[in-house]
């Protein structure tokens, strides 16, 4: 599944700054296990979603397919309460609260060139008011995918999941609980939160389903509020019923919103999990939904009307018969080596879509997820109560990584780095690895030289518009733990008494000394590639076997001999030379 080893490469990296051409998957981040953190209460037995409660405590799993953890490190993988293979073996799971594993499965999207996640945040979990523990831990997974997707060069949004709240509160919680996202957890600060045109991009699923009882004139003014309390904007994504341009079906039949979908959102996503089941059936939506929705939306932007971009979603299959009770059947929608969602893509890619939505990256709840399953039912617990099942379900002996690789050809199909037939491309999916993964043009060696080079420009730049002598000679080598001024006396630390470099997270500014010109303007600061971690000029490379960063090597700059500074400490290191005082940190 590891392609080929990174050697200082840097993985293609998504483009932040549009949800154009790009395959997108749902990120769940609702596994918990006993032991990962905080549980919601000291009496919680610490299991969300793997199980209502342990086995051995009366409880039933939640899932059907069974995760590969083999490339999981030990310190990510919890034992599952009663529940072993037939070699008597205690079977383990993962939870989506380590660091590790959550930039794991962003790796794995980096690796398979998936372009990132809209991460679910559950509206009923976000009530304040209703004194709702889960948001603690719903932030604490935000978290975690911030950092994985700055890590690894993908960009994330958030998707608003609105089912469980009744229709008069749920203006008030998604108010509230975004101006929390935006101002407590700093979530647009990220470089690689996903805009269109420059407005981040915020998905609303499940509006407008029948039965739900939501009015149209609170949907309007909720996206009112997003759009004027927004900085930029906001591109606005729906996640609509299957039938939400004849108000049928699954669709709340009250015509008016039809002209909120239309008029209010930038984007439409209607759900299709559970309205087909084989890939006759796929085939069919995607000539009578996807096609003839793709082609109405079309044309009314053509006509002059507000253009909605169409992003359909595709599944690689289903099955919840644990989840349910036994009420689903087992394997219900059956995956077919990839057949069924490869139907999928290609009938979204015929109809001229250029945005595709994979439901979901890590589900294994419902069987949607992307990510590894085991492949051989050998690798299965066995219990006399419960099944599970592994990717050999129909017959088809397949690697764990499988699905990953089918929607890495569709987004390279969304790239334009290749067509997508009607045939399934077994044989290419069987070769995947040789000629992947792809890479940026430049190693992370020769990106950091060529950033050294325009500090470099940059100073000079602002020397002859200061009208001074630019400084030639090399900078003096960064700060180091050896010389904390605590360390040293004021009397002997130096007659520079350079300051130690803030961490990046902080954005420090060269401030004003009482000394300096009042016209004094600092020299500009190049920006730094997202792929380069923010407090470090090391170059790290993520082992998936390991999970932890390894060959931390020093970087060498030939012309120079010594480790490149950023920019930052370049300037700070020799803001005596050219403007007569200490830079005060701010």
């Amino acid at each position: 599944m590891q392609g080929k080893e990174l050697d200082g490469r840097i993985l293609k990296r998504a483009n932040p700054k549009t949800i154009q051409d790009k395959f997108l998957v749902g990120y769940q981040g609702w596994f918990t296990c006993n032991g990962d953190g905080e549980p919601l209460d000291p009496n919680h037995h610490g299991w969300l979603h793997w199980f209502d409660k342990p086995i051995p405590d009366g409880g039933r799993p939640n899932t059907d397919l069974w995760p590969d953890v083999s490339e999981y490190s030990p310190s990510e993988l919890y034992p599952a309460p009663g529940l072993k293979n037939g070699d008597g073996e205690q079977m383990f799971l993962f939870s989506s609260r380590h660091s590790k594993t959550v930039r794991r499965h962003f790796h794995w999207m980096a690796l398979h060139g998936v372009d990132g996640a809209f991460l679910q945040r559950f509206a009923g979990q976000c009530d304040m008011e209703a004194g709702s523990a889960m948001r603690k831990i719903r932030d604490e997974v935000g978290d975690r995918v911030r950092e994985a997707a700055e890590a690894e060069g993908r960009v994330f949004a958030i998707m608003y999941d609105v089912s469980g709240v009744h229709p008069d509160k749920i203006q008030r919680v998604l108010e509230q609980d975004w101006m929390h996202l935006v101002r407590d957890k700093c979530i647009l600060d990220s470089p690689n939160y996903l805009r269109e045109k420059g407005s981040p991009v915020i998905a609303l699923w499940g509006f407008g389903f029948n039965g739900r009882n939501h009015s149209p004139e609170v949907i309007r003014s909720i996206t009112n509020f997003f759009r004027s309390s927004t900085p930029g904007g906001a591109y606005l994504m729906a996640g609509v019923p299957g039938h939400w341009r004849t108000s049928t079906s699954d669709s709340d039949p009250d015509p008016e919103f039809l002209r909120i979908w239309t008029e209010e959102f930038d984007a439409l996503s209607p759900w299709t999990v559970g309205r087909y089941g084989n890939e006759e059936d796929a085939e069919r939506w995607g000539n009578e939904k996807v096609k003839q929705d793709f082609d109405f939306l079309k044309q009314r932007g053509d006509e002059g009307k507000k253009r909605v971009d169409y992003i359909p979603v595709v599944l690689p299959g289903g099955s919840g018969y644990n989840l349910s009770g036994g009420q689903w059947g087992l394997n219900d929608i059956k995956r077919n080596g990839g057949r069924f969602l490869w139907t999928q893509i290609y009938a979204a890619r015929r109809a001229g879509v250029r945005i595709i939505y994979g439901a979901m990256w890590d589900e294994y709840d419902e069987g949607t997820a992307f990510i590894p399953v085991v492949s051989s039912s050998k690798q299965l617990p066995v219990h006399p109560q419960f099944n599970f099942l592994a990717l050999d379900a129909d017959g088809h002996s397949l690697p764990s990584d499988w699905y990953m690789r089918i929607v890495g050809f569709a987004a390279e199909s969304l790239r334009g780095d290749r067509m997508i037939h009607e045939t399934f491309p077994v044989k290419e999916l069987q070769d995947y690895w040789a000629t992947r993964p792809r890479y940026e043009d430049k190693t992370a060696h020769e990106e950091e030289a060529e950033q050294w080079k325009e500090a470099q420009r940059a100073y000079h730049n602002w020397a002859a518009k200061e009208g001074g002598a630019a400084v030639d000679e090399a900078p003096p080598p960064p700060y180091r733990l050896e010389d904390d001024p605590h360390t040293q006396s004021p009397q002997t630390s130096g007659a520079l008494n350079v300051r130690p470099v803030p961490p990046e997270a902080t954005k420090p500014t060269l401030g004003r000394s009482s000394s300096a010109s009042a016209s004094f303007a600092p020299p500009p600061v190049p920006a730094r590639s997202p792929s380069l971690t923010p407090t470090s000029w090391y170059q790290h490379e993520f082992s998936p076997s390991t999970g932890s960063d390894v060959n931390k090597t020093e970087i060498i700059t030939p012309s120079i001999g010594s480790r490149i500074p950023c920019a930052r400490d370049f300037f700070f290191s020799h803001a005596n030379a050219f403007r007569g005082g200490e830079p005060e940190a701010s």
